[in-house]
């Protein structure tokens, strides 16, 4: 199966993509259009380097409802913007 995802499929397995938590095939799918999509890359980019600075500031795990309060975040500021 190689359906492609619209982007809030893609900004919504971010976190999964960024963890490594995501089936290969899945993975696939979100590289391919992280790498096509203008819109989308740039969440990927935010989420990635905020990921990083987190891990720097502080060792303890990102807690869930911290992950899915800014993933909601994110995906209304998107359609609200759109």
């Amino acid at each position: 199966m190689n359906v492609t995802l619209t982007c809030r499929q893609a900004v919504e397995e971010l976190w999964a993509f960024l963890d490594g938590e995501l089936p290969p095939e899945m993975a696939d799918r979100v590289q391919r259009h992280l790498e096509a999509c203008r819109e989308c890359y740039p969440h990927y980019d935010f989420q990635r380097a905020f990921r990083e600075m987190l891990r720097a500031r502080s060792r303890a795990e990102i807690p869930e409802d911290l992950r899915r309060h800014i993933l909601r975040t994110l995906i209304v500021h998107d359609t609200d913007g759109a």
